[in-house]
Parts: structure tokens; C-alpha cells; sequence
């Protein structure tokens, strides 16, 4: 009995000689925190100024975060007075450890290393990949960060983004976008043609290089079913659901105002030819 109590005696003892110490550690570990974020903001304002890609500021600054962590952990183990040759030794066995505890964690760290590298897409790119779309908020070591069209925060880990089929919207200057129109067989003219081109190409966000195009897509005994191409760059003009429909509300007035047209053409062919016969 007197044994263990003089142990508990000893650990106090050493614990309250150690407390000034593991005190500063963890003021030390506190302040490193705060540091390596301003290290983190510093190093990519710094790169803000340079030529380089987006994606580059993002893993330079992660890079120069985590490094100054690793670094403020190993001086607050120092301070608080452990060995460090004992940090690098369990290092080693936690290392293993984790690899094999944490396996998913760590292939989407890989992963999310390696698509900071190829960079298929940074910051304000809409991508999609299976079921979700929407335009990259972030991208963490672990996730990415998408907001979707109807205001919904997305994270995908960065394996699954790795592995998957990604489509990449507004990595191409021209996306293509199209509307399909039914006019009667008997409306189909060069003027009409003409007049759905012309409209489409007043549209804001529609390209006119290349310029819209206007192809037969079906042919029925009294209509005629037309594909009306046309591009648009999704990088200055995100919103092409909006392009798209202000397209179609104007080719839509076209033909309804072409049917008006053609309607009272045959309204006054009909008067005329009551006269002759009268």
C-alpha cells in the first residue's frame, strides 16, 4: 500500500514539475494553429499575384499549412518534454497503423493530392459526376465541395471524383445547346430560316463563332421537326438554362407570329377568290 501511494506521490510530483512545460506546449500547439493558417492565406495571396493556376495556390497553400503544423507538433512535443527520437520511433508504428485503420481516409488524401496536380477542375468549373452536379465551391484534401443549381452543398469524396467519369462543363469555351421546333411542312421557307437564326443570335450568351445552325431533324407527312444549334461559353455565361430559354421564348414568338402571318395570307386569298367567282 505504501508503495503505490509513494508512486502516486512520485507522478505528482513529476507532473506538477512538468505542468509549466506541458502548459507552454499547449499554448505553443494553440498559436501554431492560428500560424500555419496565416502561413496557409499569406502563401496563397503571394501566389494570387503570380501567373500561376488557381489549383496551384490551392495545393501550395495546403502544402505550406500542413508542413507548418507538422512543425509546431514537434517543437510542442519538444517543449512539453518528450524525446523526439520516441516521436519518430511511434511515429513509425502509428504510420502502419493508421494506414491500415484508415485506408478510405487516405486514398481520398491521394486522391485529392493527384486532382490538386492534374487539376480536370478548379474553383467555379461545373462539373458532374453520376447523379449530382453543380459548380466546385472547394476543394479539400478530403471532399470536394460542389453547390448545386437548387442551392444545395455537395461533398464528393475526391476518390469517388478519381475513379468516376467526370464531366467537366466549362472546361471548353463552346458548350453546344439545342432546341427542337415543330413547324408545319407548309411554313418551312429560307425567310422563316432565316428569322429563327437571326433570333437565336440576338440571344445574350449565344455565340456567333460559331454560329447557330439550323438542321432538318425529322420529316412527318405535315410537319417538320428542326434542330436549332447553338454555343455558348459557359465560362462567361453559367447560366445556360437561361440562354436556352429565352432562345426558345424568342423562335417561339417567330413561328407564332409566321403562323399569324401565313394564316392571314390565306384568310385574304380566300376573300379574293369569293370575289372572282362572284
Amino acid at each position: 500500500m505504501e508503495g503505490l501511494v509513494g508512486s502516486f506521490k512520485r507522478f505528482g510530483d513529476r507532473f506538477i514539475e512538468l505542468l509549466p512545460n506541458l502548459l507552454a506546449a499547449l499554448v505553443f500547439l494553440a498559436l501554431t494553429v492560428f500560424l500555419a493558417r496565416l502561413v496557409r492565406r499569406g502563401v496563397e495571396a503571394g501566389l494570387r499575384r503570380t501567373s500561376t493556376e488557381a489549383y496551384v495556390h490551392l495545393l501550395v497553400g495546403k502544402i505550406a499549412y500542413f508542413g507548418a503544423m507538422l512543425l509546431g507538433l514537434v517543437i510542442a512535443l519538444s517543449i512539453g518534454g518528450v524525446s523526439l527520437g520516441w516521436v519518430v520511433g511511434s511515429l513509425g508504428l502509428v504510420t502502419v497503423a493508421l494506414g491500415l485503420a484508415l485506408q478510405d481516409i487516405l486514398s481520398n488524401f491521394v486522391a485529392g493530392i493527384v486532382l490538386l496536380l492534374e487539376h480536370p477542375f478548379t474553383r467555379g468549373d461545373e462539373i458532374a459526376i453520376a447523379e449530382v452536379e453543380g459548380t466546385v465551391e472547394d476543394i479539400r484534401v478530403r471532399a470536394t465541395q460542389l453547390r448545386t443549381a437548387d442551392g444545395q452543398q455537395v461533398l464528393i469524396p475526391n476518390k469517388l471524383l478519381f475513379t468516376s467519369v467526370l464531366w467537366n462543363s466549362t472546361a471548353t469555351m463552346h458548350r453546344r445547346v439545342e432546341v427542337s421546333l415543330h413547324v408545319p411542312g407548309t411554313e418551312v421557307s429560307p425567310k422563316l430560316r432565316e428569322r429563327l437564326l437571326e433570333v437565336a443570335s440576338g440571344v445574350t450568351g449565344v455565340s456567333d463563332d460559331p454560329a447557330p445552325r439550323l438542321l432538318v431533324q425529322n420529316l412527318d407527312d405535315d410537319r417538320i421537326e428542326l434542330l436549332l444549334w447553338f454555343w455558348v461559353d459557359p465560362r462567361r455565361h453559367p447560366e445556360l438554362q437561361r440562354v436556352r430559354s429565352e432562345v426558345l421564348e424568342g423562335t417561339q414568338a417567330v413561328l407564332a407570329r409566321s403562323n399569324m402571318e401565313l394564316t392571314a395570307s390565306k384568310t385574304g386569298s380566300s376573300a379574293s377568290d369569293d370575289k372572282k367567282a362572284g
